[in-house]
């Protein structure tokens, strides 16, 4: 088992026996370990999973102990991420491709999270219009 891994059945066990510190502590570990890992292997979709994995992770962990911007804040870098992923020339065509795979997998919760807790006019406005975009955008497999 992989070091990231490891820190993510460690968080996710903390979790569960309502350690939050704890917890937090795991996921930003295992975020860590996981962005250095990418880094080096940038095409390797598990580790992209698994980093998103790990933010909605912290997201949930926020929500839970009732801080509700530090939970949309850590919704939002994982769809920020992949939106950037999806449009910049320099990566492959298959990592653009993954890119705009996730973006309905990072937007789903951003959208359910602004149904739970009031947004500005103008956040859900943008993420409507995010919402409409990536749907817009999903490649088509035949």
């Amino acid at each position: 088992m992989k070091v990231w891994q490891l820190l993510l059945v460690k968080g996710n066990d903390s979790f569960n026996k309502q350690e939050l510190p704890l917890a937090e502590d795991y996921y930003h570990q295992a975020i860590e370990c996981l962005e250095q890992e990418w880094h080096a292997d940038i095409e390797n979709s598990n580790l992209l999973l698994a980093w998103i994995s790990a933010f909605h992770n912290l997201a949930v962990l926020y929500e839970e102990q009732g801080q509700p911007k530090m939970a949309f804040r850590y919704l939002q870098i994982p769809h920020q991420r992949m939106t950037e992923l999806s449009q910049q020339s320099q990566y492959s065509d298959d990592l653009k491709f993954v890119a705009l795979r996730t973006l309905k997998m990072t937007l789903m919760p951003l959208m359910a999270f602004s149904k739970k807790y009031p947004a500005c006019d103008g956040c859900l406005t943008s993420l409507k219009k995010m919402e409409m975009d990536v749907n817009a955008s999903q490649p088509v497999m035949h």
